[in-house]
């Protein structure tokens, strides 16, 4: 299989070429004694993100744990939660652990799955309210309920886990207006059970009520109907689960629960990923190449990524354009350290909106005309380590939602984003640069050389309102 990234919408193409199917002949190197090695695969399609979920659930014959931040009853939503009830009713147990923030609204449409015997769902860090007593509550209890559990783990029988950025739901798996470009892995071996070790110390957290106690069951079911079933991507490869093509050293980094209600400025209350991240990659050396979506560096981060390069250090940083981004407030706080960051000698690329059909038909941008938006969060290190999950580069990731994700000790997957970044983002990103002391974007895929003085693909009102952002007290929130 090979990847070509010849028209803007393949942000990923680059990626895969090495992180899906390997180098050619490619093997992880030999692991340390005390290392275990894991089986992955990485998930870059949305179908296939998307299909390796539905084979997983019908190959499940004990049990099934999923931890998200985000469930919707949409199509896919619906899709997953209706194979959820199927696999319940042949006897699988199933515990379903969601964010009561960003999951509320499936609520109603999980009325049938949780009458199932074997059933159990968890909601964490939840309001006791709906409607108007919600938004009351979230006002008076800002504090608390502000915080996320932005984990994503997709466990199967305890043999088989997904990890990555994605939440379940339409803009996941491509079904939406807005299409997201996502990265997960799914992996096999001593990791799951390390994982499985997460969900459970998230399952039984004190933040962490059962729905029944939340929202009663009601007497009478609730009438819902699922949004054009007929329209979900169609997974006809039965129950067997896509083969995993590589192996590794795989690590598995967390916060603890106790995050959701601990002070930012007490560091020494828990142990946050952050921290275990930069236990395990030390120094970078040669290179430091990130993909994150949300990205607000903060001075400190600035000062150490201009360190880096500094020291002759690769730092490459790709995220979201203001066209591309889901977040105005996130890329107009992000907007504020670009300048610094280009004179310091970083590299920045931010990815444009697409709606081009593209070639290769697991990317399926075919035919759709809204746009897109980066959401995949990985970097790579030395070119020898890629770290996939949950965690943006961002103060929320750091201080207030709880996280998680793999490293990977895999020269391959870790050169397969070297390889995006030598290639891929001629067709998917402009690069900016610094120009009299004003930042500007070239368009790397115009034959000319095109540069743009101005944020590309937004109007003026557009422009005032993130120059309005980046000066409000907000970034601490973001």
């Amino acid at each position: 299989m090979t990847f070509t990234p010849s028209l803007a919408g393949r942000v990923l193409a680059g990626l895969a070429a090495a992180f899906v199917v390997g180098v050619e002949g490619a093997r992880a190197e030999p692991a340390e004694p005390a290392e275990l090695v894991s089986a992955f695969r990485a998930l870059s399609s949305n179908s296939d993100a998307y299909c390796s979920r539905i084979s997983l659930i019908r190959s499940a014959t004990r049990r099934i744990d999923i931890q998200t931040y985000i469930l919707t009853p949409d199509i896919t939503g619906s899709g997953l939660i209706r194979e959820l009830e199927a696999a319940a009713g042949r006897g699988v147990a199933v515990r379903l652990l969601l964010d009561d923030y960003g999951s509320h609204e499936a609520k109603p449409r999980l009325d049938t799955l949780r009458r199932t015997p074997g059933v159990e769902i968890r909601y964490v860090n939840a309001s006791q309210h709906r409607g108007l007593g919600r938004r009351i509550e979230y006002f008076l209890r800002f504090g608390q309920l502000n915080r996320r559990m932005h984990n994503k783990s997709f466990i199967v029988d305890d043999r088989a886990a997904i990890i990555g950025g994605r939440n379940i739901g339409d803009v996941y798996f491509r079904q939406g207006e807005v299409k997201f470009a996502d990265l997960d892995v799914m992996v096999e071996g001593p990791v799951v059970a390390n994982l499985t070790d997460v969900f459970d110390l998230y399952w039984n957290a004190p933040l962490a009520a059962p729905l029944d106690a939340i929202e009663p069951l009601p007497a009478r079911p609730r009438a819902f109907r699922d949004p054009s079933p007929e329209l979900a991507p169609r997974c006809e490869g039965g129950t067997e689960p896509p083969a995993l093509v590589q192996s590794a050293p795989t690590l598995v980094f967390s916060d603890p629960p106790t995050k959701l209600h601990a002070r930012p400025d007490a560091p020494h209350a828990f142990d946050p990923i952050r921290e275990q991240i930069r236990r395990e990659i030390g120094a970078p050396s040669q290179s430091l190449l990130v993909i994150s979506p949300y990205f607000i560096p903060s001075d400190d981060w600035v000062e150490g990524l201009v360190a880096l390069r500094a020291r002759g250090v690769d730092v490459r940083v790709l995220t979201n354009s203001a066209k591309a981004t889901n977040s105005t407030p996130v890329h107009a706080a992000y907007s504020k350290y670009r300048r610094d960051l280009l004179e310091g000698g970083v590299r920045l690329f931010e990815f444009k909106p697409t709606g081009e059909p593209v070639e290769e038909p697991d990317l399926e941008f075919a035919g759709l005309n809204s746009r897109s938006t980066l959401h995949a969060k990985t970097f790579a290190v030395d070119g020898e380590k890629i770290f996939v999950g949950s965690f943006n580069f961002d103060p929320r990731s750091v201080n207030l939602n709880t996280e998680m994700g793999l490293i990977l000790r895999s020269a391959p997957a870790a050169q397969g984003v070297g390889t995006y970044f030598d290639e891929g983002v001629r067709n998917t990103a402009y690069e900016l640069q610094t120009r009299k002391g004003r930042v500007v974007w070239k368009d790397l895929a115009s034959a000319d050389g095109r540069v743009l003085t101005r944020e590309p693909d937004v109007n003026l009102f557009q422009r005032f309102l993130l120059r309005l952002l980046a000066v409000a007290p907000i970034e601490h929130l973001l």
